[in-house]
């Protein structure tokens, strides 16, 4: 039997104290993530968007996960160096996929991965902090590790040098374990007893994302608070495919009380390519008004221009208008696919540049150009042949 994703749900909240959500979250089969940015301004939201935009299409095994980690470091290392509001970023990562029977993880940094099996939490990362690693020396122990003055003090981090140690570890998997990636700020807050009795509820997984945010916020919400779930299940050969979980790769965005709501997840998906809008056709009507709303289009198609987003997250022309009559049937195509990841645009880019303003070639071709040359870290290396 083949171990699958039988179902994902996520939840992301800015916390009681920050101003800004700097946590972002990958949910695109077959790697999931949960990245914690670091730095001053937007800086933490920058890296961690890079890090989770970076796995976004992954097709490889642990040793090219491993790799393109690497690779994702020093580009937030260089970014940081030659961009003065970006200097100090940083963020973690913790990474997972399924490889066969077992679960693959590639960790940087203090998130976290557990896994729930048969009732009982276990974690399996180990963090990458100054408490951390005072533990692990018999030095400090959990409990005191909980009130140590310099628990968020971390030892490793994307972005901190040019090269980066990357733990890469491979666990057994079991049909119905529940595997959980989440920020400090919901393991800071809310204790592993805590964690592992709101998992033993069982329940759709986006809510139980969202039970684990609240209980962060309710503890004191400190920091950015982000929850990833992954249910594991089992198929057989003949089996018809599962669904697969929805594709999201975003900055986490912020849940703003203290009642559960759509996750951060869900309205990423639920929006996806429906963004560029849906014309509605009303049946009927004058056959003059037909042929004007035909001649409209047409001369539309030819000339107008809008900048939009791929399937697979990327910045991308399209030609015509933002329409679509149905889910196959489009008034528009893509002419020029860019290598800007949408995730790595911070919210005030993603408003203005994916606005599906209309305009000419030339002038959405203008406007990626002065967005790439302001912010020229936005734009990822190319592909190896």
């Amino acid at each position: 039997m083949k171990l699958v994703i039988r179902e994902a749900g996520a939840c992301s909240d800015v916390g009681r104290l920050r101003q800004s959500n700097e946590d972002a979250l990958l949910l695109s089969e077959p790697v999931f993530a949960v990245a914690d940015g670091m730095g001053g301004a937007r800086a933490g939201e920058v890296a961690s968007a890079m890090a989770v935009a970076a796995l976004h299409g992954f097709d490889g095994g642990e040793q090219q996960l491993a790799q393109t980690i690497e690779d994702v470091n020093l580009r937030i290392h260089s970014a940081s160096r030659n961009d003065a509001s970006l200097l100090g970023m940083g963020t973690t990562i913790t990474a997972a996929m399924i490889d066969g029977e077992a679960l693959v993880l590639a960790h940087v940094g203090d998130s976290r991965a557990y896994v729930l099996r048969a009732g009982q939490l276990r974690q399996l990362t180990d963090d990458h902090s100054l408490v951390g690693e005072l533990i692990r020396r018999g030095a400090l122990t959990p409990e005191e590790a909980e009130r140590h003055p310099q628990r968020s003090v971390i030892t490793r981090a994307l972005g901190a040098d040019e090269a980066v140690d990357v733990d890469v570890l491979r666990v057994p998997l079991e049909t119905g374990d529940l595997i959980l990636l989440c920020s400090d700020g919901l393991t800071g807050m809310v204790s592993d007893a805590e964690l592992a009795r709101i998992l033993r509820g069982g329940g759709e997984l986006n809510q139980l994302a969202q039970q684990l945010v609240l209980a962060a916020n309710q503890a004191g919400g400190e920091d950015n608070i982000t929850a990833v779930l992954l249910r594991i299940g089992s198929r057989r050969e003949e089996d018809t495919e599962p669904e697969r979980p929805p594709i999201v790769i975003l900055p986490a965005t912020a849940l703003a009380d203290d009642a559960p709501r759509a996750s951060a997840a869900d309205r990423a998906a639920a929006r996806g390519d429906r963004g560029r809008g849906r014309l509605l056709a009303i049946v009927g009507g004058v056959a003059a008004i037909g042929i004007v709303v035909a001649v409209a289009v047409a001369i539309g198609l030819q000339w107008a221009h809008f900048i939009g987003a791929t399937r697979d997250g990327r910045v991308a022309i399209y030609q015509g208008l933002p329409f679509e009559l149905t889910s196959d049937v489009t008034l528009y195509r893509a002419v020029q696919i860019t290598d800007v990841p949408t995730a790595a645009l911070s919210e005030e880019q993603r408003s203005s540049l994916l606005d599906q303003r209309i305009g000419s070639l030339g002038s959405a071709e203008g406007r990626i150009t002065q967005l790439t040359s302001s912010s020229p870290w936005l734009r990822l290396p190319p592909s190896a042949p």
